[in-house]
This record gives C-alpha cells, structure tokens and sequence, in this order.
C-alpha cells in the first residue's frame, strides 16, 4: 500500500552511496546504485526536483506510493538506453518515470524514447504531465490518457506499442494478482512479435509473500509468452511508511519468439470486475473503487453514456 503523501521536496537531494544492506539481492542492487549514483549530475537533481514538486498529492488507499527520489533517478538512468527511440506505453505512472525521461531527454542527459503515452486514472496526474511536457519542450512525444486498469484495453490501442512499463500494485494479499493484471494490459498494447517489457515487482529474501508473488508471476509469465531477459534486484525504495525497507526490482520481459500465437491473457479483451481479483488494493480497501480520479480530486464512479 502506497503512503499518503504530498509534495515534499524542497532541494534536491544529495547523490550518495548506497551501504549494502543484509541479503545477496540487496547486496547486489547496492552495486549497481553505486555504479549509477556518481554518474547523476546538478541539473538532473534539479529536474527531479520539479517533478517531485508538481506531482500531485498521493492516494494511499489506491496504491500510488512514489518511489524515493534518488532511487527513481537511478531507475530512469538504466531504463532509458532500453527505451530509447521507441514507441513505449506506461501503465500507470505515479513515480513519475515517463516525467523524468522526458525532462532529463530534453536537456541532453539521455536519449529519448521516440513515444510514451501514459494510461492512468488519475486526471490530476495527466494533466500536470501535459503541463511540464508543453513547458519543458517534450509535448510532441508525450500523451497522456485517461485509463482504468479494470476497463478492456481500447481497441486503438491494441498492440501500438514496441514496450510497455509499469510500477503496478504489488498484491501482497493475493499472490501478486493486482500485478500481473497491469502486465496483462501491458501485453496487449504492445506488438505482438516485437515486444519488450519492464515491470518493477518486489522480490525478497525475508517476506515470504514476494516470493510466493514472484513464483505466480514468472508462471504467468511463461504461460503467456514472456520470458524474464534480465533481472536488477533491490533498486528501488519507497515513502512507504509501514514497511520502509520494501525495495522492489526490476524485470525486463521479452516475448518469447518461439511462441506463436501468443496466448491471451485471462483478461484480454473485455473487462475485469472489481471483485473478481481479490484485495486489489490490500485487505483495507473494498470496492466500489473510483473510475477515475477527476482534475479537482473528486472521486468519478462512472461516466455518464454517451448517447
């Protein structure tokens, strides 16, 4: 569950080194912040800092917990060789990675990808998003849309993607299930033969419920065409008041070539109901949950029929 929060940054942070902690996966994604943190300059702590500084408040109760600061400019300093020149779909984005892309890209620290459309349900984040995109020169690569992840994916969309990424609800209460239906919309808006995807999921040595989540995943995963090319652990922490040591890592998906036809999803095309994956956002939130989150805040049930 994500930590309720609001814009807290007030300077830039400081680029220090990571103290590996206990566990051979934290260990080893210490290495690899440590290879990455003396690389971050001034001006990108700067860019994260207005990010951090427009990001709209987060909601707990619907799992947007930002990631901590320095650990999200480390994570869009790996992803963005990936990413670059692509055309590359966000599946919800509250961290904010597709804003710092965009803002590091336009100033000359990394390359670009050629297109990131972001879906999510928040209005108030797709708005301040097309905002910094129009002011910091990225608008002709950016769009934003709004997007339940429970509604079917729009047919427009299917398959317009080389890459899909996500920082989805990690469903500690029900063996990872939250995720993997973010990954399942992600595997549909992304080429069939072509396809790359990045979702960052946690994996740790000391709660047993990551790894029982992790094990369903990589299940899933196989069942429907993916492979694991590549795994970074422990490089992410979060303002996650109630368990601050939860760090979760990244996984880089590839769909697997010898898989033809790719398998749909148990979700592909049509909706999901609100019930049918249990404690989507923990054992604390019951649906009905909002369709969307409106520009003002309020909470959008349904929108009205279209006649």
């Amino acid at each position: 569950m994500r930590p309720h929060r609001g814009s807290t940054a007030t300077s830039p942070p400081t680029a220090t080194k990571v103290v590996p902690g206990k566990g051979r996966f934290t260990a080893m994604g210490s290495l690899v912040k440590n290879a990455v943190y003396p690389q971050i300059t001034k001006e990108e702590l700067e860019l994260l800092a207005v990010w951090e500084e427009a990001r709209p408040e987060s909601l707990r109760d619907f799992d947007q917990i930002p990631m901590q600061g320095m650990d999200l400019l480390c994570q869009v300093k790996l992803i963005a060789p990936l990413l670059a020149g692509r055309i590359v779909v966000f599946v919800g984005d509250h961290d904010g990675t597709s804003m710092l892309l965009g803002l590091l890209s336009e100033h000359g620290s990394i390359e670009s990808p050629a297109q990131m459309t972001l879906l999510d349900f928040d209005d108030r984040l797709l708005e301040i998003a097309r905002t910094l995109a129009d002011e910091h020169g990225f608008s002709d690569r950016f769009a934003g849309r709004l997007y339940n992840i429970f509604d079917s994916v729009p047919k427009e969309l299917v398959g317009s993607f080389d890459a899909f990424y996500t920082n989805p609800p990690y469903g500690a209460s029900n063996a990872g299930a939250s995720a993997r239906l973010f990954i399942a919309r992600g595997s549909e808006l992304v080429d069939s033969e072509r396809a790359s995807g990045y979702a960052l999921l946690p994996v740790d040595e000391d709660r047993q419920w990551t790894r029982a989540a992790m094990f369903a995943t990589q299940r899933f995963l196989g069942d429907y065409g993916w492979s694991i090319a590549a795994q970074l652990p422990q490089l992410h922490r979060y303002h996650l008041d109630d368990d601050a040591a939860l760090m979760s890592s990244l996984l880089c998906l590839e769909r697997e070539a010898a898989v033809t036809p790719t398998p749909p999803t148990p979700y592909q095309g049509r909706a999901v109901g609100q019930t049918e994956i249990p404690y989507f956002y923990g054992r604390g939130v019951f649906p009905p949950f909002p369709k969307y989150i409106a520009g003002d805040g309020r909470e959008i049930t349904a929108l009205p029929e279209v006649e």
